[in-house]
């Protein structure tokens, strides 16, 4: 009989996915071309020239401005426009006090069309997905890029288990409510929008960065 013309079977190249049941094994195409790359630098070159939405503008752990992303941007001059947006007033008002471009406190407050959302390290500190995604999904805007921490390449650094006093130690935000891994952040933006995931990358020593589109969108944010 000729089976030429059947797929070929290609074999698992992972121990773990040879010791699980196959309905288990979720296999997720991770490219490491930015791992290298020094997050602040590669995000204002993704920025170069676009109309920006930086979601979680004003980073409510502790703000430094010589040390925060939405001042980076700022003082770069690449965005042909930047808006921030942040629901912490307190850390939005400190923010304010050294950025002279449109900031506000809530998703529904944006009107227009934007190029890029910009959401980096935001979606593990939500507390409903769902809501958050479709809320975003609401905007007008042709590319978002997400990042997020990763669990799988800091699990033995940030999760530990002390046998004698039974105790678990996390090493995370008090403002942390998830943690991601590339199955899980594609299955939470395939679950509740309806993008196009353009690319998963490793970044930030320890981050996932995603770049999606809208369903329509043709552009790239590169």
């Amino acid at each position: 009989m000729n089976t030429s013309f059947l797929p070929q079977i290609q074999p698992a190249h992972s121990l773990l996915e040879q010791l699980s049941a196959p309905s288990l094994v979720q296999k997720v195409a991770v490219s490491r071309v930015l791992a290298g790359y020094e997050p602040t630098a590669a995000l204002t070159s993704m920025c170069q020239g676009k109309r920006v939405l930086h979601v979680g503008c004003a980073t409510s752990d502790g703000f430094d401005p010589a040390d925060n992303l939405h001042m980076s941007l700022l003082r770069s001059g690449v965005c042909a426009k930047l808006t921030g947006v942040d629901e912490d007033s307190q850390a939005l008002d400190r923010l304010s006090a050294h950025c002279d471009q449109p900031l506000l406190p809530d998703l529904a407050d944006v009107s227009g069309p934007v190029d890029i959302v910009l959401v980096p390290q935001m979606l593990e500190r939500i507390g409903n997905v769902a809501v958050f995604l479709t809320q975003i999904d609401r905007l007008e805007f042709t590319n978002i890029i997400l990042s997020v921490t990763d669990a799988s390449q800091l699990a033995s650094t940030r999760f530990d288990f002390v046998e004698r006093d039974e105790m678990f130690v996390e090493i995370a935000s008090a403002q942390q409510t998830q943690w991601f891994t590339p199955f899980t952040l594609q299955n939470a933006i395939r679950r509740y929008t309806s993008w196009r995931i353009k690319g998963l990358f490793y970044f930030d020593k320890g981050s996932l960065l995603m770049i999606a589109s809208k369903a329509t969108a043709e552009s790239d944010p590169s």
